[in-house]
């Protein structure tokens, strides 16, 4: 199965012009909210860093679980179809040249079962395009 594997994000550098920003922006709410300031949710620019930090990793564990969760759902969709089918469609997507992302292959299994596409007939006709356009040598 063709896929493209989803990236894993890099882990958050603390410059000093990130730690400047930090600094501008607490002093900003301390000045926004001076009469209370235990309500303040970053105390320091390093707790504020500190909490980029980890919602930008909890971010990108939540967007590879869910691209994980769509592989999971294509691949039990293209096991419930009947071998012909499945195998028109494995074997298309191998040579579609979409992305290896499992939208796309979702979207095949749905215009088979919906619009009742073939994809024997669809590689059929990309084969008879590509042998009418080729230029002989």
């Amino acid at each position: 199965m063709r896929f493209t594997r989803y990236p894993k994000g890099e882990a958050y550098q603390i410059t000093s012009r990130k730690l400047a920003a930090a600094r501008r922006a607490v002093q900003r709410d301390k000045d926004r909210y001076p009469l209370f300031p235990e309500f303040l949710k970053h105390q320091t620019a390093e707790d504020r860093l500190a909490s980029i930090a980890v919602e930008r990793e909890t971010w990108w564990q939540e967007m590879r679980e869910r691209q994980a969760k769509l592989w999971r759902k294509a691949r039990q969709n293209l096991n419930g179809l009947a071998s012909g089918p499945r195998a028109a469609i494995k074997r298309y997507w191998k040579i579609c040249g979409c992305p290896g992302d499992p939208v796309y292959l979702l979207t095949l299994i749905h215009e088979h079962r919906a619009r009742q596409v073939c994809y024997w007939h669809v590689m059929a006709e990309l084969r008879r395009l590509r042998l009418r356009f080729e230029k002989p040598c």
